[in-house]
């Protein structure tokens, strides 16, 4: 793979600011930036997913699980409010993994008119398998950068995020919804 020093942000914003003036042409370079290494990390993680006949949603739930702690137990409803889908289609994913024997459903201890979605050892070692195996990727993509410098930039994004909430409220976070979801 080719190391390269530059990308086509810095064109394109030029470009939107000529005619778009009212942009600010250095957040907007940071906007995108974000905005696309977002999305890289997220193909990263969607390419992991089917790389082991997961959906990315799939994998969703079966992180919302994972992550919840022991027993690793959610109700449809959390995990749609947790993977931020419809409760709909949380159902057919729970159909296509417990297929696959990687979570199994039960009457909720709490409330036994519910069902519950609890991740199976199946589900869990494959969960961790796809959580490895995208830890090394990330590691081998970020060694471009000196620890310094991922410091900075984990500070400066500290720092954003900070920015963002304070100007727009709580950053949606995925297990926190699954706990909170009814």
């Amino acid at each position: 793979m080719t190391r390269r020093e530059s990308d086509d942000t810095d064109r394109l914003v030029e470009q939107w600011h000529a005619v778009v003036p009212d942009i600010d042409p250095k957040v907007e370079r940071v906007v995108d930036r974000v905005l696309i290494s977002a999305r890289y990390l997220d193909r990263l993680a969607s390419d992991l997913a089917a790389k082991h006949s997961l959906q990315r949603p799939d994998y969703e739930i079966l992180a919302r699980l994972f992550w919840v702690g022991p027993p690793h137990r959610l109700r449809p409803s959390q995990l749609a409010a947790g993977t931020m889908t419809a409760a709909t289609t949380v159902t057919s994913r729970l159909d296509r993994l417990q297929k696959r024997g990687l979570i199994t459903r039960a009457a909720d201890p709490d409330d036994r008119r519910s069902m519950t979605a609890q991740l199976t050892h199946e589900g869990h070692t494959l969960f961790q398998r796809i959580v490895s195996e995208q830890a090394t990727i990330e590691r081998e993509i970020f060694e471009g950068l000196s620890a310094a410098q991922l410091d900075t930039l984990a500070r400066l994004l500290n720092r954003t995020m900070t920015l963002l909430e304070d100007r727009l409220g709580a950053a949606p976070r995925r297990v926190t919804l699954a706990l909170s979801g009814e």
